[in-house]
């Protein structure tokens, strides 16, 4: 009960308690859009997650080794980073113990067995399911529709708990894959659409929401003017828009350059 009292008087006298590895990781990670400084942070994280585990920490790696892949990497070594962060997520989401125990000792998958978990899970659900999404796109649909199907389950399900989950995420995710995925799978053209307009409305400064509904949403349905309008707005837009995720706007510009300059 002293403890508790303790811990509450801390926290109302704004005395911040220490965070191991993010306290020593703290520059790395805002210089993240350096690629010698991510793979820093993250060797940190992970030296303090064997000395000290924590949610907190599995959920970062993930979140983390998917911006090593996604901005940095290429080939077998992009998919190999999606893997780990997909790993990470999924060590994150066994600190809910039923989710644990439907994974490891029931055998459910983690489509199925994310039910259980609530709103406090947002991150582990979205990062585990964002890296084998990533990964599946890169290995091909067909090789991996399984693992798409259950990331398709977790994010369907953070889309009822927090639709709003990192800019607009469930919505973008599922955007993304209904125009992937082949219609045998659940592909769908009006439903990427409906999904990819809910995510630019909740957040419509998040570019990768933009460069994401050009690469493969109008391109597919031959929208050229649509596809310009997406990019053009993400090309004219300060990278700090969003002040936090400086790094990440950068990437998602890089990408839309590349494609303004690819043939359409």
């Amino acid at each position: 009960m002293k403890k508790i009292i303790l811990l509450t008087l801390l926290f109302a006298a704004g005395t911040s308690l220490a965070q191991p590895g993010f306290d020593e990781a703290k520059d790395l990670w805002v210089d993240r859009g350096n690629p010698a400084s991510l793979e820093k942070a993250i060797a940190v994280y992970e030296k303090a997650y064997q000395a000290e585990p924590s949610y907190q920490l599995a959920e970062r790696l993930s979140y983390a080794y998917y911006f090593l892949a996604d901005a940095f990497k290429e080939g077998d070594a992009k998919a190999d980073n999606y893997y780990q962060g997909h790993e990470w997520g999924l060590i994150s989401l066994k600190y809910n113990g039923e989710f644990k125990k439907l994974t490891e000792v029931d055998k459910r998958s983690m489509g199925d067995a994310v039910t259980v978990l609530g709103k406090e899970y947002a991150g582990g659900i979205f990062w585990t399911a964002t890296c084998i999404g990533k990964w599946g796109k890169m290995k091909g649909i067909f090789k991996t529709v399984k693992s798409s199907k259950q990331a398709r389950k977790m994010v369907e399900h953070l889309y009822t708990l927090d639709k709003t989950y990192y800019y607009g995420g469930p919505a973008r995710w599922l955007g993304a894959y209904f125009a992937l995925a082949p219609g045998m799978f659940g592909g769908d053209m009006k439903k990427s659409k409906q999904m990819y307009d809910e995510a630019l409305q909740m957040a419509p400064d998040y570019f990768a929401t933009s460069v994401l509904m050009a690469e493969n949403y109008a391109s597919k349905i031959k929208d050229r003017q649509l596809y310009d309008q997406l990019l053009d707005k993400v090309l004219s837009s300060p990278a700090g828009i969003i002040p936090e995720i400086v790094p990440e706007q950068t990437v998602e510009q890089k990408k839309a350059q590349k494609l303004k300059e690819e043939k359409f």
